[in-house]
């Protein structure tokens, strides 16, 4: 009897160590060329997938606090930033790690979660800000700036990054120019000159009624500012000129960088206005549909229009070269606050002559031949896909 009793105890223990044996490690390694985000926002539901191109599987779908906002990619593609709408007290801005290592691919997972502030504002499109060679990061509510370095987003690192007060809670954007930076102060209609960076002694402040939209030209030296009325352009710290708008009842609220030249845009437009910033002059480009996304890689600009159309256009003066259909129904009439995203997003892979157009009410993301003008395929997300980051090599 107590022979088998100390058999069953040594069979026990065996199975314990067994337990708690080594396992064999696998080297985790994706196969892809490029990864594609895409920020999910079904009602009551966030999450970002990474579809893995050019095979275009789900190879990971990470949950999100509901409803993601802003996505951008940080400069070296390893990072994603993704911020919460505005609608709730618990305003989360979550980093994500791509999974990029080199010329390798690993499983995409959230590096950190980070409850800073409220009123983030974190990029134009998937580009974050940067201010002297940083991210930066506005939280508009608390009127505060945040200064980081990518490795302090790393994993195994702690997230330190300085803090600069701002002049009043407002809604931000920053040009650099040789003179300095110019801060822009929407509800305030301002734009503040600071010499040595922000948060530095100011040197002007000059009016801009609603302002929205910038750009910098490096040529010229000049610094252009989208007003209510008319775009406001400065250099070396003075006012040059106002351009008034062209179009009646359509400003410019962002612009596309272009081939020697800039494209002002807003949601709802009928037209682009081409801004020559050598001769000082707004163009209207009529689009024959309403305005609702766009994107440019410097030498095409690439316009959704609400009619389910995606153009391409030529970035110097703006012609109209192919136009293909990617959704086969309109997308239906939508007005996006900072609660959350809900507008369809382009991202580009000028290398393949690719574009992808995320497509929320019918939960798919269109891939498209820019060069010749079609849609190759349809890549099922479900839910309904608003924002798109494209991570290369």
């Amino acid at each position: 009897m107590r022979g088998k009793r100390l058999a069953a105890l040594a069979i026990g223990l065996l199975a314990v160590a067994l337990a708690h044996s080594a396992v064999p490690e696998v080297r985790e390694a994706y196969q892809a060329e490029a990864r594609l985000f895409a920020l999910d926002n079904r009602p009551g539901h966030s999450r970002l997938l990474a579809l893995d191109l050019p095979e275009g599987k789900v190879v990971a779908e990470l949950s999100l606090p509901p409803r993601g906002m802003s996505l951008v990619a940080t400069p070296s593609g390893r990072y994603l930033l993704v911020s919460r709408g505005r609608d709730t007290d618990r305003q989360w801005l979550t980093v994500v790690w791509t999974g990029k290592e080199g010329e390798r691919w690993s499983r995409p997972v959230i590096a950190k979660s980070l409850l800073l502030g409220r009123g983030w504002n974190i990029g134009h499109g998937s580009e974050p800000y940067t201010h002297g060679g940083r991210l930066l990061a506005f939280a508009e509510r608390e009127a505060v700036a945040f200064l980081f370095t990518e490795e302090s987003l790393a994993p195994e690192a702690a997230f330190q990054a300085e803090r600069i007060r701002l002049p009043n809670p407002d809604h931000y954007h920053v040009v650099e120019a040789p003179e300095g930076a110019y801060l822009t102060l929407l509800a305030r209609g301002q734009v503040v000159l600071y010499p040595r960076g922000l948060g530095g002694e100011e040197a002007g402040r000059f009016p801009c009624p609603v302002e929205h939209g910038e750009a910098f030209h490096p040529e010229t030296g000049w610094s252009f500012f989208a007003c209510a009325r008319d775009v406001l352009v400065l250099e070396g710290g003075k006012e040059r000129a106002r351009l008034a708008y062209p179009v009646a009842g359509e400003r410019i609220g962002a612009f596309l960088e272009g081939d020697g030249a800039f494209f002002g845009y807003s949601d709802g437009v009928k037209h682009l206005q081409r801004l020559d910033p050598k001769a000082l002059s707004l163009t209207p480009i009529p689009l024959g549909g309403v305005y609702l996304r766009g994107a440019s890689d410097g030498k095409r600009l690439y316009i959704l229009l609400t009619d389910g159309r995606l153009q391409v256009r030529e970035a110097r003066n703006g012609n109209l070269l192919k136009e293909v259909r990617v959704a086969a129904k309109p997308f239906p009439e939508m007005d996006e606050d900072t609660g959350g995203a809900i507008y369809p997003d382009l991202a580009l892979w000028p290398e393949r002559g690719l574009l992808y157009a995320s497509l929320p009410h019918l939960g798919l993301v269109a891939e498209v031949d820019a060069e010749r003008g079609r849609v190759i395929r349809y890549l099922r997300t479900g839910g309904s896909p608003t924002r798109l980051v494209l991570v290369r090599p």
